[in-house]
């Protein structure tokens, strides 16, 4: 029996055959998990959107249904959401229930940030207030978000698992700039550790953030200004150099396994880099 068979997993944050999402969820896959797959993609919520905007969402969509069906085959359930709009959220959860799909856990695989754009990361002054609560509402609170709309549905399980990816960057002020994401992934840990310990004793649930190596292949990843540079420096200065997309994957299949009693962890995936001074 291998360690997932017979769970059912979601994974979010699909954009295409470079996502760190897919390669967690083809480890998934492969230790026996049935696959759930959501990405951004146009929905009944979206009214009203420029033409630029609505081809946006449609191209995105059409991106990950392409890598999640030659990943996986057409028989895997793809989902539009949009975190940032309650009842799309809400949308999907019943989805899920009006299938009869019960999840044992699921990857939270979603982080926006506007002020990176072009290869250059906005300083923090200049940061505007919409765009730092638009950062911490899509890579921060929509954990909390799906969470609660999974569960309200009742398609979360007793005793799931929940992961979320992370980066270094959360704790501390990394060689490139990171800024204002970096905020917003440290509101992610903070708020993983405070929902495993509520989600412990009311449900069970397990909770618990990875953070990986530097990783420039992504679509966001590769908008990052100074990412690359900050990949050869990982690689070079690591006990074990740079952790690889199937390390993540291994890491998260394992805190996503039925047993155990690891919660409110913030884990490394990154080669040992995070030990360095």
């Amino acid at each position: 029996m291998t360690p997932l068979e017979k769970s059912t997993v979601l994974v979010t944050g699909i954009t295409n055959a470079a996502s760190l999402a897919l390669a967690v969820a083809k480890q998934v896959h492969s230790e026996g998990a049935q696959l759930v797959c959501t990405g951004l993609g146009p929905t009944a919520h979206h009214r009203d959107l420029s033409e630029k905007s609505a081809a946006f969402l449609t191209q995105a969509f059409e991106d990950f249904r392409t890598a999640v069906g030659d990943a996986f085959g057409p028989q895997t359930p793809t989902l539009p959401m949009d975190v940032t709009v309650d009842a799309s959220i809400t949308d999907l959860a019943r989805a899920l229930k009006v299938q009869g799909i019960q999840l044992d856990g699921f990857l939270h695989s979603i982080a926006m940030d506007k002020t990176i754009r072009g290869g250059t990361v906005k300083p923090l002054l200049e940061v505007t207030r919409e765009e730092f609560f638009s950062a911490m509402d899509v890579s921060a609170y929509s954990l909390l978000a799906v969470t609660r709309a999974l569960l309200n549905e009742g398609v979360l399980r007793r005793n799931a698992s929940i992961v979320a990816l992370s980066y270094l960057g959360a704790a501390r002020v990394v060689r490139h700039p990171y800024k204002n994401i970096g905020v917003a992934k440290a509101a992610l840990e903070r708020l993983a550790v405070e929902m495993a310990q509520e989600l412990g004793p009311s449900h069970g649930i397990k909770v618990n953030v990875v953070r990986f190596s530097p990783y420039a292949e992504s679509k966001a990843g590769g908008a990052i200004e100074g990412l690359q540079e900050a990949v050869a420096q990982c690689a070079r200065d690591g006990a074990l150099g740079n952790a690889r997309p199937e390390d993540l994957g291994w890491e998260v299949a394992y805190l996503l396994r039925p047993y155990g009693r690891v919660t409110g962890e913030i884990r490394h995936v990154d080669g040992g880099y995070h030990v360095r001074g």
